[in-house]
């Protein structure tokens, strides 16, 4: 099957709501454009719409766009389609172009600042997503403020097949009902501990006092795990601790569904001369390795650079779409440029801001990325 028969098939699930008379663009096709244009870093529909003028016989040649449709209608499809049953079609193609099986899902809101100033929308959107390490987007819910991200991931938990995976998030969905629905759904958690569970945090954290590490004589209290990275002059040492015996922590057992591990990292920055370091805490569902710990923690970070790139590369927080759906439907259709950039990028050094400017000069190189091979249909991560 080729990726343009992938593309048609999944897009096809959306339901067109414009009356069936006299509709010249078929949505599909609207679709793959918005799509293609992302891939190439072009985000603003009037833009979106000069790409697919400049590009129309490439685009009919491989993507069988045969019309270019005006900014208008552009407009109205973004503001009128479901943003849940986008996310599905997008979260299916990207499982049909990257065949990794999936680990880790990182959960993590992020604000788009330039809501707050559109008058249609009446708060500023704050967007939750569920990001696996393989770098597709498997959900996303959309919250009108930070404290509500709680019940937002815990319903993405409820929606998502976690079963074998590993849940990461920051210490606000350190929460014993989270856990709890984790456990439930046959996965497991990495969890950050802060002040927002005092006493579990005052607990932990006296286990793991930077002095009391530190010393030598007390090094059989830990497993162990070491990783130092240097780069431009810059070196970071993490080290991973995890406490052997927790029985000491037996009422937390009782009421944490789950707990097996409770581990900190130690993290050191050196960079001319100056030298900074912080302890973060966490408890973990998983029986592993103080090395599979350590990497959880690390991997989580990556949907901090999937935001940063939505920031830095898409300029997310200028977006001037004025309707809610509307952003949420762009903000789908860049996560899923990130997605395949990133996984057709594995190994190389370029980064993902110049594979899409090559793509915006070079057609075979866009081509490039998303002919990978093609493999069978994996059963979706929804219900």
């Amino acid at each position: 099957m080729s990726e343009n028969e992938v593309f048609n098939m999944y897009f096809g699930i959306i339901e067109d709501t414009r009356c069936k008379v006299n509709v010249i663009h078929p949505l599909v096709d609207i679709l793959k454009l918005i799509m293609i244009a992302v891939l190439c870093g072009v985000d603003e529909l009037d833009k979106v719409v000069d790409y697919g003028k400049n590009k129309k016989e490439f685009l009919q040649k491989e993507f069988n766009i045969k019309l270019i449709p005006s900014k208008s209608t552009i407009t109205r499809i973004m503001a009128t389609i479901s943003p849940k049953w986008l996310s599905l079609s997008i979260v299916c193609i990207l499982k049909t172009l990257i065949k990794e099986n999936i680990g880790q899902i990182m959960l993590d809101g992020k604000a788009i600042k330039s809501t707050d100033a559109i008058r249609t929308i009446e708060t500023m959107m704050n967007i939750v997503t569920a990001y696996t390490d393989t770098g597709i987007a498997l959900g996303q819910k959309t919250v009108d403020s930070k404290s509500n991200e709680i019940p937002a991931v815990r319903e993405l938990i409820e929606m998502l097949d976690i079963e074998g995976a590993i849940i990461t998030a920051d210490a606000m969905h350190c929460q014993k009902e989270t856990a709890e629905i984790i456990i439930k759904n046959k996965g497991d958690y990495v969890l950050q501990v802060k002040a927002n569970q005092g006493n579990l945090y005052n607990d932990i954290y006296a286990m793991f006092d930077e002095k009391y590490m530190d010393k030598a004589d007390k090094e059989c209290e830990y497993e162990t795990y070491t990783t130092i990275e240097k780069s431009h002059g810059r070196i970071e040492k993490r080290k991973c601790y995890v406490l052997n015996d927790i029985e000491y922590f037996t009422n937390y057992l009782a009421e944490w569904k789950g707990l097996k591990k409770i581990f900190a990292v130690k993290r050191e920055i050196e960079r001319n001369g100056e030298k900074t370091r912080e302890i973060s805490c966490y408890i973990s569902s998983k029986n592993t390795t103080a090395e599979n710990l350590l990497s959880y923690t690390r991997k989580h970070l990556e949907i901090e650079s999937m935001h940063h790139i939505l920031d830095v590369t898409y300029d997310e927080d200028r977006c001037k779409l004025l309707t809610q759906r509307a952003q949420e439907n762009m903000n789908i259709f860049r996560k899923m440029g990130i997605s395949i950039h990133k996984n057709s990028l594995k190994g190389k050094k370029q980064t993902i801001k110049s594979s899409m400017f090559n793509c915006l000069l070079d057609d075979n190189h866009l081509l490039e990325i998303l002919q990978k091979e093609n493999v069978s249909f994996l059963v979706g991560h929804f219900h």
